[in-house]
């Protein structure tokens, strides 16, 4: 196992960015740069021998400043979407910076993924990332102290640990921290990941409305194009005529995973490449996001990126959960501290 740095090139405001690669025995490695703790790279050993980047990214610090795709990156301080972009707290309304028409996502206008983190080598396989979010940052309550520490295993385990802290003495605040890797498990390159099959263990989804906020119902994935507890493409049913898929133009909800605590969510397979990817976590929901909006981008490898070019597994409290009281609390207390971990674990079948 090792850990290398190199330089990553520099934000527009001048802030020099580092890029910190975790190889393990196997020759397989991950990349992480501070710039929104963002996951450049995922460079594994098929079953041919042939090294498959698995996740959509570019190779310029400008390029991740400029698009709006979150590719790789840390999302907080509460991932998905906030409807309305407020929420009511202990009998006070927050007003939050409204970046999806009039709705809140991925932390506001500079969240997670815009900020540079400090980064730390804290052993041969580990990178942590820290920062403070201040008090009123895009408009949430209390000073939250962050880190998220990425590991990489000799068993192929990319291990995402989120820790955070509310600061205050007296406000509480919220936090859904979560990862916006796109995977493609038949390479970055490689184009649709619709011919990738999913099997997931979740029984239930959020109800999204024509903005994608949740309606507060939970529907059945039974007999729909959202049972994926056998196991499919993800393009077998991508198309069919059911109303939440066409209001999000393909998959974009949250899956409310069976089961409490550290467990199986789901497992993706390229049938290209054989490689799978095992995804375990102890957060209560998942959205499986098959890039319906990804833009128009040249990708590391030279070659343009377009909708479906990769999927998202972002674990997560479920989305506009402070407006839905039914919905698992993402609330923290004062002087109380938020941990939880998500593992995608890679596999390449001979």
């Amino acid at each position: 196992m090792s850990v290398t740095r190199r330089k990553f090139g520099k934000t527009k405001d001048g802030e020099p960015v580092t890029l910190y690669t975790i190889t393990n025995k196997m020759g397989n490695s991950v990349s992480i740069m501070d710039y929104g703790a963002t996951v450049q790279s995922i460079n594994i050993v098929d079953a041919e021998g042939e090294v498959i980047d698995c996740c959509l990214g570019y190779n310029t610090v400008a390029e991740y400043e400029e698009h709006t795709d979150f590719m790789g990156a840390c999302i907080g301080r509460v991932g998905n979407r906030i409807g309305g972009s407020s929420f009511s707290l202990n009998g006070q309304t927050y007003t939050l910076a409204a970046n999806e028409g009039e709705n809140h996502l991925h932390g506001g206008l500079k969240g997670f993924d815009k900020q540079m983190f400090k980064a730390k080598i804290d052993s041969d396989d580990t990178v942590t990332f820290g920062r403070i979010s201040p008090d009123g940052e895009e408009g949430y309550p209390g000073e939250f102290m962050f880190i998220v520490s990425y590991t990489f295993d000799d068993c192929d385990n990319f291990v995402m640990n989120y820790t955070g802290w509310n600061n205050s003495e007296t406000l509480d605040t919220i936090a859904s921290i979560t990862n916006h890797t796109y995977f493609n498990l038949s390479g970055e390159d490689a184009g649709s990941i619709l011919d990738h099959t999913l099997e997931l263990y979740a029984s239930s989804f959020t109800e999204v409305d024509e903005h994608l906020i949740p309606t507060g119902k939970l529907l059945d994935v039974e007999n729909t194009p959202f049972d994926f507890r056998k196991g499919k493409t993800l393009g077998q049913d991508i198309n069919a005529d059911h109303p939440q898929l066409k209001l999000a133009g393909g998959y974009d909800h949250n899956f409310c995973i069976d089961g409490e605590g550290m467990r199986p969510c789901c497992t993706l397979m390229s049938p290209k490449t054989r490689l799978k990817m095992y995804v375990s976590t102890d957060m209560p929901g998942v959205q499986i996001y098959t890039g319906n909006f990804i833009s128009e981008s040249e990708g590391k490898a030279g070659t343009d990126y377009h909708h479906y070019d990769g999927i998202a597994i972002e674990t997560q409290f479920y989305p506009d959960a402070l407006n839905h009281p039914e919905f698992p609390s993402p609330v923290l207390k004062p002087r109380k501290e938020y941990r939880y971990t998500t593992v995608y674990q890679f596999s390449a079948d001979e």
